[in-house]
Protein backbone atom coordinates (compact mmCIF):
# COMPACT_ATOMS: atom_id res chain seq x y z
CA UNK A 1 0.00 0.00 0.00
CA UNK A 2 1.46 3.36 -1.05
CA UNK A 3 0.11 6.18 1.13
CA UNK A 4 -0.28 9.58 -0.43
CA UNK A 5 1.29 12.69 1.03
CA UNK A 6 -0.51 13.56 4.24
CA UNK A 7 -2.61 16.71 4.23
CA UNK A 8 -4.93 18.18 6.77
CA UNK A 9 -8.16 16.19 6.82
CA UNK A 10 -11.45 17.01 8.49
CA UNK A 11 -12.09 15.16 11.75
CA UNK A 12 -14.02 11.90 11.37
CA UNK A 13 -17.39 12.16 13.10
CA UNK A 14 -18.09 9.61 15.85
CA UNK A 15 -20.35 6.65 15.07
CA UNK A 16 -21.06 5.24 11.61
CA UNK A 17 -19.36 7.06 8.76
CA UNK A 18 -21.54 9.21 6.50
CA UNK A 19 -22.14 7.76 3.00
CA UNK A 20 -19.60 10.03 1.29
CA UNK A 21 -16.84 8.72 3.56
CA UNK A 22 -17.74 5.03 3.29
CA UNK A 23 -15.27 2.88 1.33
CA UNK A 24 -16.61 0.38 -1.27
CA UNK A 25 -18.71 -2.08 0.70
CA UNK A 26 -18.01 -5.29 -1.23
CA UNK A 27 -14.25 -4.79 -1.03
CA UNK A 28 -14.49 -4.16 2.69
CA UNK A 29 -16.60 -7.28 3.23
CA UNK A 30 -14.11 -9.34 1.24
CA UNK A 31 -11.29 -8.31 3.56
CA UNK A 32 -13.41 -8.89 6.66
CA UNK A 33 -14.01 -12.44 5.42
CA UNK A 34 -10.39 -13.18 4.54
CA UNK A 35 -8.27 -11.35 7.12
CA UNK A 36 -7.30 -13.03 10.42
CA UNK A 37 -9.11 -11.46 13.33
CA UNK A 38 -5.96 -10.28 15.13
CA UNK A 39 -4.96 -7.94 12.24
CA UNK A 40 -8.36 -7.25 10.71
CA UNK A 41 -9.09 -4.04 12.63
CA UNK A 42 -5.61 -2.58 12.04
CA UNK A 43 -5.55 -3.18 8.27
CA UNK A 44 -9.13 -2.05 7.69
CA UNK A 45 -8.52 1.03 9.82
CA UNK A 46 -5.38 2.03 7.89
CA UNK A 47 -7.14 1.52 4.54
CA UNK A 48 -10.13 3.53 5.71
CA UNK A 49 -8.00 6.45 6.88
CA UNK A 50 -6.11 6.51 3.59
CA UNK A 51 -9.38 6.28 1.64
CA UNK A 52 -10.91 9.22 3.53
CA UNK A 53 -7.83 11.25 2.78
CA UNK A 54 -7.81 10.38 -0.93
CA UNK A 55 -11.52 10.88 -1.49
CA UNK A 56 -11.16 14.57 -0.65
CA UNK A 57 -9.47 14.97 -4.03
CA UNK A 58 -11.44 12.41 -6.10
CA UNK A 59 -13.86 9.85 -4.77
CA UNK A 60 -13.75 7.73 -7.94
CA UNK A 61 -9.96 7.49 -7.80
CA UNK A 62 -10.12 6.79 -4.07
CA UNK A 63 -12.60 3.94 -4.67
CA UNK A 64 -10.40 2.53 -7.42
CA UNK A 65 -7.35 2.69 -5.11
CA UNK A 66 -9.27 1.05 -2.24
CA UNK A 67 -10.49 -1.83 -4.42
CA UNK A 68 -6.97 -2.37 -5.76
CA UNK A 69 -5.49 -2.47 -2.28
CA UNK A 70 -8.22 -4.84 -1.08
CA UNK A 71 -7.60 -7.25 -3.95
CA UNK A 72 -3.85 -7.26 -3.35
CA UNK A 73 -4.33 -7.86 0.37
CA UNK A 74 -7.00 -10.50 -0.23
CA UNK A 75 -4.75 -12.38 -2.64
CA UNK A 76 -1.95 -12.33 -0.04
CA UNK A 77 -4.16 -13.88 2.67
CA UNK A 78 -6.37 -16.09 0.50
CA UNK A 79 -4.41 -19.33 0.86
CA UNK A 80 -3.43 -18.60 4.45
CA UNK A 81 -6.97 -18.22 5.79
CA UNK A 82 -9.15 -19.95 3.19
CA UNK A 83 -6.84 -22.58 1.74
CA UNK A 84 -8.83 -25.45 3.23
CA UNK A 85 -12.08 -24.01 1.88
CA UNK A 86 -10.55 -23.63 -1.59
CA UNK A 87 -9.46 -27.27 -1.63
CA UNK A 88 -12.91 -28.34 -0.49
CA UNK A 89 -14.58 -26.31 -3.25
CA UNK A 90 -12.08 -27.57 -5.83
CA UNK A 91 -12.79 -31.16 -4.84
CA UNK A 92 -16.52 -30.62 -5.34
CA UNK A 93 -15.96 -28.85 -8.65
CA UNK A 94 -13.68 -31.66 -9.80
CA UNK A 95 -16.39 -34.18 -9.03
CA UNK A 96 -19.00 -32.18 -10.96
CA UNK A 97 -16.72 -31.46 -13.94
CA UNK A 98 -15.40 -35.01 -14.25
CA UNK A 99 -18.92 -36.42 -13.92
CA UNK A 100 -20.12 -34.05 -16.65
CA UNK A 101 -17.18 -35.04 -18.83
CA UNK A 102 -17.94 -38.75 -18.34
CA UNK A 103 -21.58 -38.12 -19.30
CA UNK A 104 -20.55 -36.22 -22.41
CA UNK A 105 -18.12 -38.96 -23.47
CA UNK A 106 -20.80 -41.60 -22.88
CA UNK A 107 -23.37 -39.78 -25.01
CA UNK A 108 -21.73 -37.16 -27.27
CA UNK A 109 -24.68 -37.11 -29.69
CA UNK A 110 -27.18 -36.33 -26.93
CA UNK A 111 -25.49 -34.42 -24.07
CA UNK A 112 -28.89 -33.81 -22.41
CA UNK A 113 -29.54 -37.52 -22.01
CA UNK A 114 -28.35 -37.28 -18.40
CA UNK A 115 -30.55 -34.32 -17.56
CA UNK A 116 -34.16 -34.57 -16.40
CA UNK A 117 -35.74 -31.71 -14.49
CA UNK A 118 -38.43 -33.85 -12.86
CA UNK A 119 -35.81 -36.25 -11.51
CA UNK A 120 -33.81 -33.38 -10.06
CA UNK A 121 -36.88 -31.98 -8.33
CA UNK A 122 -37.66 -35.38 -6.86
CA UNK A 123 -34.19 -35.69 -5.33
CA UNK A 124 -32.68 -32.32 -4.36
CA UNK A 125 -35.53 -30.30 -2.79
CA UNK A 126 -37.05 -33.37 -1.14
CA UNK A 127 -33.75 -34.40 0.46
CA UNK A 128 -33.15 -30.87 1.70
CA UNK A 129 -36.64 -30.67 3.22
CA UNK A 130 -36.19 -34.06 4.89
CA UNK A 131 -32.90 -32.88 6.43
CA UNK A 132 -34.40 -29.60 7.64
CA UNK A 133 -37.50 -31.39 8.92
CA UNK A 134 -35.40 -33.89 10.86
CA UNK A 135 -33.19 -31.13 12.34
CA UNK A 136 -34.03 -27.42 12.03
CA UNK A 137 -33.51 -24.37 9.83
CA UNK A 138 -30.93 -23.13 12.31
CA UNK A 139 -28.97 -26.35 11.83
CA UNK A 140 -29.05 -25.78 8.06
CA UNK A 141 -27.55 -22.32 8.52
CA UNK A 142 -24.93 -23.63 10.94
CA UNK A 143 -23.98 -26.48 8.61
CA UNK A 144 -23.48 -24.17 5.64
CA UNK A 145 -21.59 -21.64 7.76
CA UNK A 146 -19.20 -24.35 8.96
CA UNK A 147 -18.24 -25.11 5.38
CA UNK A 148 -17.65 -21.47 4.48
CA UNK A 149 -16.21 -19.80 7.58
CA UNK A 150 -13.81 -21.60 9.92
CA UNK A 151 -12.91 -18.68 12.17
CA UNK A 152 -15.70 -18.95 14.72
CA UNK A 153 -15.24 -22.00 16.98
CA UNK A 154 -18.44 -23.78 17.93
CA UNK A 155 -19.25 -26.24 20.66
CA UNK A 156 -19.15 -29.98 20.03
CA UNK A 157 -22.95 -30.12 19.84
CA UNK A 158 -23.05 -27.71 16.89
CA UNK A 159 -20.49 -29.75 14.97
CA UNK A 160 -22.41 -32.91 15.74
CA UNK A 161 -25.68 -31.39 14.54
CA UNK A 162 -24.10 -30.11 11.32
CA UNK A 163 -22.62 -33.51 10.52
CA UNK A 164 -25.97 -35.12 11.33
CA UNK A 165 -27.70 -32.72 8.92
CA UNK A 166 -25.47 -33.72 5.99
CA UNK A 167 -25.84 -37.40 6.89
CA UNK A 168 -29.63 -37.12 6.77
CA UNK A 169 -29.61 -35.16 3.52
CA UNK A 170 -27.28 -37.62 1.80
CA UNK A 171 -29.13 -40.67 3.01
CA UNK A 172 -32.47 -39.12 2.05
CA UNK A 173 -31.15 -38.41 -1.46
CA UNK A 174 -30.08 -42.02 -1.86
CA UNK A 175 -33.37 -43.42 -0.54
CA UNK A 176 -35.39 -41.02 -2.71
CA UNK A 177 -33.33 -42.12 -5.72
CA UNK A 178 -34.13 -45.77 -5.04
CA UNK A 179 -37.79 -45.01 -4.30
CA UNK A 180 -38.25 -42.92 -7.45
CA UNK A 181 -36.48 -45.52 -9.57
CA UNK A 182 -38.87 -48.20 -8.31
CA UNK A 183 -41.80 -45.96 -9.27
CA UNK A 184 -40.32 -45.65 -12.77
CA UNK A 185 -39.76 -49.41 -13.07
CA UNK A 186 -43.36 -50.11 -12.06
CA UNK A 187 -44.63 -47.51 -14.55
CA UNK A 188 -42.56 -49.07 -17.35
CA UNK A 189 -43.73 -52.58 -16.48
CA UNK A 190 -47.39 -51.55 -16.45
CA UNK A 191 -47.46 -49.32 -19.51
CA UNK A 192 -44.93 -50.74 -21.96
CA UNK A 193 -46.50 -52.99 -24.60
CA UNK A 194 -44.79 -55.73 -26.58
CA UNK A 195 -44.93 -53.61 -29.74
CA UNK A 196 -43.19 -50.68 -28.00
CA UNK A 197 -40.62 -52.73 -26.10
CA UNK A 198 -37.79 -52.61 -28.66
CA UNK A 199 -38.00 -48.86 -29.26
CA UNK A 200 -39.14 -47.52 -25.87
CA UNK A 201 -37.60 -49.75 -23.22
CA UNK A 202 -34.08 -48.31 -23.47
CA UNK A 203 -35.01 -44.59 -23.26
CA UNK A 204 -37.63 -45.24 -20.57
CA UNK A 205 -35.15 -47.18 -18.45
CA UNK A 206 -32.53 -44.46 -18.91
CA UNK A 207 -34.86 -41.76 -17.59
CA UNK A 208 -35.95 -44.05 -14.79
CA UNK A 209 -32.36 -44.53 -13.62
CA UNK A 210 -31.60 -40.80 -13.57
CA UNK A 211 -33.19 -40.43 -10.14
CA UNK A 212 -30.83 -43.08 -8.80
CA UNK A 213 -27.88 -41.28 -10.43
CA UNK A 214 -28.86 -37.94 -8.88
CA UNK A 215 -29.44 -39.58 -5.52
CA UNK A 216 -25.98 -41.14 -5.46
CA UNK A 217 -24.42 -37.89 -6.69
CA UNK A 218 -25.99 -35.84 -3.91
CA UNK A 219 -25.14 -38.58 -1.40
CA UNK A 220 -21.48 -38.27 -2.43
CA UNK A 221 -21.46 -34.48 -1.96
CA UNK A 222 -23.16 -34.74 1.42
CA UNK A 223 -20.73 -37.44 2.54
CA UNK A 224 -17.77 -35.17 1.77
CA UNK A 225 -19.47 -32.25 3.55
CA UNK A 226 -20.16 -34.37 6.63
CA UNK A 227 -16.54 -35.53 6.77
CA UNK A 228 -15.38 -31.93 6.43
CA UNK A 229 -17.51 -30.95 9.44
CA UNK A 230 -16.15 -33.86 11.49
CA UNK A 231 -12.59 -32.91 10.61
CA UNK A 232 -13.30 -29.33 11.68
CA UNK A 233 -14.69 -30.64 14.95
CA UNK A 234 -11.51 -32.64 15.61
CA UNK A 235 -9.38 -29.58 14.84
CA UNK A 236 -11.42 -27.41 17.19
CA UNK A 237 -11.34 -29.93 20.05
CA UNK A 238 -8.79 -32.74 19.60
CA UNK A 239 -9.62 -34.24 22.96
CA UNK A 240 -13.37 -34.18 22.47
CA UNK A 241 -15.40 -37.25 21.68
CA UNK A 242 -15.84 -38.04 17.96
CA UNK A 243 -18.84 -36.35 16.30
Amino acid sequence: MQPMKKTASPPIPPGPLPPHLQPPLLSQLLLEWLLPEFIQEAILGDLQEEFILRQQQSRSQACWWYRQQCLQTAWHYLLKTKGDLLMFVLSLLSFVVLSGWAMWVSSPDDPLAFYDFVSLVLIVPTSLMFAVGATSRQTLRQALALLVDSRQPLCAQHYRQAGHFFDIMGQSALLMGIFSTLIGVIAIANNLTAAEFASAFGPATGVCLLTLLYGYGLKTLCYVAAQKVRFRAEQASPAADPV
